[in-house]
């Protein structure tokens, strides 16, 4: 699938700034020899990953989603003295701080400046860097062996794959377990989620591709669950190889995926042709509702929002601005589409807002319920193109 030359979707520019953000190519390919899905090009993680705007405490959804998650590994997981969580690329500290919630003992490896700052200032224990084997084999020896190593949408960004795995390995407790959170790639796929195609995501998991991954370094999935969050995430139940078997749950995601036909170019290639006709729809309503002189404001500014607004070659002139309440964001511009960012209590509305964050839907609308009621829509753009 090509989604043509694109910018990081997270870098922000100051509004006054002259300069562009760079473009990338955003090509989503498939290995026909392991049938995992990734992109063609990677940013380096330095640019990504150290100074960005992203915090994951500004959801309430999220939050609660966290907490959830949470008490899933207190009630599973055995806790002993010295026993502790570890997440990798844990932010600001949101799923750590409710972990602490329940007496256990934390630790955060959070590659950005600003996110390892507030999580300190949050009370969680923070080490400011990239987790991979050398971080793996120091914390070790300091702390000792992780009883669970969690990460929330992180094993997809991992320019140092095979490190961060062969860390995970040598770190993870002999009866620990890792906790994966990850976008599930088949129900992007059946909910057209093309927009979680973007350069901080290099590969996209199955529970077949992601264990056959996992097996090189000596572990497996032994649970799974599908969660809403994100649109479609799985929560991924990992150890070392042979010490738990594999739960009924795991086979039936296999076979589901083998009957959606996963390791088959022809569900790719079908795929994108239904996302170009996705695009082709969504970009015929904007313009409908612009030529009635209908305003639009794009509704949040994720970074999986700048893929859509950048495939679709949505600007200004489509989409008047974007409106935000992470703080961090407001006072820039979406990358590639240009759109100013502003505080969304600080803009009068517009006609119609474009849901660029779709997949926090009930919570978005349920905040709008007075612009609704006074004949405000909504454009929802995925899985398939309304307006509410």
């Amino acid at each position: 699938m090509d989604l043509g030359q694109q910018p990081w979707g997270n870098h922000f520019l100051p509004m006054a700034a002259e300069a562009v953000a760079p473009v990338y190519p955003l090509d989503l390919l498939v290995c026909t020899d392991c049938w995992m899905a990734q992109i063609s090009y990677t940013v380096p993680k330095e640019v990504m990953f150290v100074e960005h705007d992203y915090v994951s405490g500004t959801t309430k959804s999220l939050r609660r989603h966290f907490e959830g998650v949470a008490e899933l590994i207190k009630n599973r997981v055995a806790f002993g003295a010295g026993d502790y969580v570890l997440d990798i690329g844990g932010n600001d500290g949101t799923f750590l701080q409710s972990v602490q919630h329940f007496g256990i003992d934390t630790l955060n490896v959070e590659s950005g400046s600003r996110q390892a700052t507030l999580s300190q200032q949050a009370g969680v224990p923070t080490l400011n860097a990239f987790f991979n084997a050398e971080t793996a084999a120091d914390i070790r020896r300091e702390r000792g062996p992780a009883k669970v190593i969690h990460g929330s949408g992180v094993f997809f960004h991992l320019e140092e794959l095979h490190s961060v795995f062969r860390g995970i390995k040598e770190l993870l407790a002999s009866d620990g377990f890792v906790v994966a959170e990850f976008i599930y790639f088949p129900g992007m796929i059946e909910g057209m989620a093309f927009d979680q195609i973007y350069h901080e995501h290099l590969t996209y998991y199955a529970i077949t591709t992601f264990d056959r991954l996992l097996a090189r370094h000596g572990l497996k999935i032994v649970d799974a669950e599908l969660m809403p969050i994100h649109g479609g995430s799985c929560i991924a139940w990992i150890t070392h190889a042979d010490t738990v078997p594999e739960s009924a749950a795991v086979a039936a995601l296999r076979q589901k995926e083998q009957a959606l036909g996963l390791e088959t170019l022809e569900l790719y290639r079908g795929w994108a042709d239904r996302i170009a006709a996705l695009r082709d729809k969504l970009v015929a309503l904007v313009h409908g509702l612009r030529r009635q002189g209908l305003t639009i404001h794009a509704l949040g500014a994720p970074v999986k929002g700048s893929t859509i607004l950048n495939y679709c070659g949505f600007t200004t002139d489509d989409i008047a601005c974007a409106v935000e309440i992470n703080e961090l964001k407001v006072g820039k511009r979406v990358p590639g589409a240009g759109l100013p960012v502003y505080h969304q209590d600080r803009v009068p509305p517009p006609d119609a807002y474009l849901l660029l964050a779709w997949n926090f839907r009930e919570e978005a609308l349920a905040r709008l319920g007075d612009f609704r009621a006074k004949g405000g829509k909504i454009i929802v753009p995925l899985p398939a193109p309304e307006i509410i």
